[in-house]
């Protein structure tokens, strides 16, 4: 929606004043054309006002969504066995690779157990909102998390799993800046 801008013409006097013929200018008439000025600024300016209350929400809510594209990043990652780098996992201990071949469970090196470390990464309990426009993922049970952060961090070889990379950050850029176009397109604000 744009500005608009009306000229209404209010009085015009009588055609021989407008074209000043006859030498007879009346004083009360000096300006012979008057217009007056009706604008939409009103509507802009509520239009406006509504914009500006919507976007900390909408840029949350796209923050969110981001948080949800990233977690199911990281889960898909995982599942495949490859790190947040796009790297193959370090292969498990040959003792370990014993003890799932003795309990009959798979080899393949993608984190999973018995499910429950995965399974603890749900998009309800695990994205939160941290801040303005900002949200944190994190495992909600606590055993979990110890899992994690020993495969993350203290186990040797690591296998870095919870985080992204540029290519990662890129995707979910494009896909919030998608969201909030969309919704910045409903207000119809700018022609």
């Amino acid at each position: 929606m744009a500005i608009q801008l009306l000229l209404i013409p209010l009085r015009v006097a009588g055609g021989m004043r407008l074209a000043g013929i006859g030498g007879n200018r009346d004083k009360k008439v000096a300006g012979d054309i008057k217009f007056g000025m009706k604008t939409n600024s009103k509507q802009v300016q509520k239009k406006l006002n509504s914009f500006k209350s919507r976007l900390p929400r909408i840029i949350d809510k796209g923050v969110k969504q981001a948080g949800f594209q990233l977690l199911e990043i990281i889960k898909t990652k995982t599942k495949k066995g490859i790190d947040f780098k796009d790297k193959r996992f370090a292969p498990y201990s040959s003792g370990y690779l014993r003890r799932l071949n003795k309990e009959q469970r798979p080899t393949n090196v993608d984190l999973h157990y018995d499910g429950d470390m995965l399974r603890s990464l749900t998009p309800n309990s695990t994205v939160k909102k941290s801040g303005k426009h900002k949200i944190s993922l994190a495992f909600s049970n606590a055993e979990e998390r110890k899992k994690a952060l020993f495969n993350q961090v203290f186990n040797e070889p690591n296998r870095m799993f919870f985080g992204f990379n540029k290519r990662t950050e890129k995707i979910i850029n494009k896909s919030f800046e998608k969201f909030v176009n969309k919704e910045l397109r409903k207000f119809r604000i700018w022609v």
